[in-house]
């Protein structure tokens, strides 16, 4: 049995969708080793892996501050934070029995790369977002809606600066950045459906459009539905860009007086007073297991992240979105060319027209049948059982290769 490692950030949109192709690894016989921030690690340990935290700065990180064109340059320093971490934690902790193969979230590419050349390996990137081709590129899509930044701006001559010496510092001076930063693996997981992806169809067999594996989320208790016949409203604007209390606070005044009961997620770094007084229809929270709330309800409000996407789908469930960084907006783009949902374009929409989205989707049965295909795409595009044979065809591919 082989021996894999996997890299990864604390985000639970980035771990989750993981989870299921580890778990079958684990009972399969390999060997798993997960590094990543502290948060997600009591997850991670449930599938049977072996858990390496190591500390992490992204939970103190308002990521809302990075949506622009200006300041996005400043999340290549953040990320690349995070691998410089992870290559130290997987070099301490493998020593000179390194893994027979890395699986790397696309965050983390510098530490998945740099290690898997050290170490003559197979890589494996993980894509929790779109995937990028000759016809179809996932920063170009989203330079579109933000803007073309300054080439000379400090944060990205910094960035060059910084893995140049890190290549470097690892026996890899000679690697072109261009080559290292815009290549894709011989096999690369994308944790959605094909047909959710751009250009679905352009794609070739290095990719395997899996799913994000939620069939292996047991969303254990902690959240009992009203049991009073009305539709249930999920608010969630995810655990990155969500610091908007003018969101919330518009969402309870929209469904104050309606017959839906609401169940909305806010971060930690959002007042609960500004939401005050609530009315007995909503009721709010730090966090919640998407899926145990997502089974119960009839419409999600979210920021067109693609992990809660894709739990909404797989429950059936159409969304209206409110996308808040460039990413979110492609996927927004992508919700509205395939009726997958309604998408508002206002950064801080009104009650009446958060309400009119909310009562439009619900009644939309066109959008409901939609909904219903997709969720047939992400059943059947294999989770956890399809990624991990993925892994070991390419691993055994990359011995004989060898």
């Amino acid at each position: 049995m082989a021996s894999i490692a996997f890299f990864n950030n604390s985000g639970y949109g980035h771990v989750l969708p993981t989870l299921g192709v580890v778990a079958e690894l684990v009972r399969r016989g390999h060997r798993v080793t997960y590094f990543t921030g502290a948060g997600v690690t009591a997850k991670v340990a449930a599938t049977g892996a072996e858990v390496v935290p190591y500390e992490t700065r992204l939970p103190g990180i308002d990521l809302s501050e990075y949506v622009t064109a200006d300041r996005t340059p400043e999340l290549l320093g953040i990320y690349l934070t995070e691998s410089e971490t992870i290559l130290r934690a997987a070099e301490a902790h493998f020593g000179d029995t390194p893994p027979d193969l890395i699986e790397y979230d696309l965050t983390v590419y510098h530490a998945g790369r740099i290690l898997a050349a050290k170490w003559g390996i197979p890589a494996v990137q993980g894509l929790p977002v779109f995937a990028s081709n000759d016809h179809f590129s996932l920063l170009d899509a989203m330079v579109r809606h933000m803007g073309k930044g300054d080439p000379r701006h400090p944060a990205l001559l910094e960035f060059v600066r910084r893995l140049t010496a890190l290549l470097a510092a690892h026996g890899q001076a000679d690697t072109r950045l261009e080559d290292f930063i815009g290549q894709n693996e011989g096999l690369n997981l994308a944790y959605f459906p094909r047909s959710f992806q751009f250009a679905g169809p352009t794609f070739d067999d290095r990719f395997a459009f899996i799913g994000p594996g939620l069939e292996d989320d047991p969303a254990p208790g902690g959240w009992t539905p009203p049991g009073d016949g009305r539709p249930v409203l999920f608010v969630s604007l995810g655990t990155s860009v969500n610091r908007r209390p003018g969101f919330f606070r518009a969402c309870v005044d929209a469904f104050r007086d309606q017959p839906w009961h609401v169940v909305m997620t806010v971060h930690q770094g959002v007042d609960r007073a500004e939401l005050e007084p609530l009315p007995s229809n909503v009721e709010v929270h730090e966090w919640l297991a998407h899926q145990e709330v997502l089974r119960h309800t009839d419409v999600l409000l979210c920021h067109a992240g693609m992990g809660s996407l894709m739990g909404a789908w797989h429950q059936g469930v159409p969304a209206v979105v409110v996308p808040g960084s460039p990413e979110d907006w492609v996927n927004a783009r992508r919700v509205a060319e395939l009726g997958l949902g309604r998408v508002i374009r206002e950064d801080l929409p009104t009650p009446d027209r958060l309400r009119a989205a909310v009562l439009g989707v619900a009644a939309d049965q066109m959008t409901r049948k939609r909904v219903d295909r997709m969720r047939t795409d992400i059943a059947t595009a294999g989770g956890g059982v399809r990624g991990a044979d993925a892994i070991e065809h390419h691993l055994t591919a990359s011995l004989v290769s060898h």
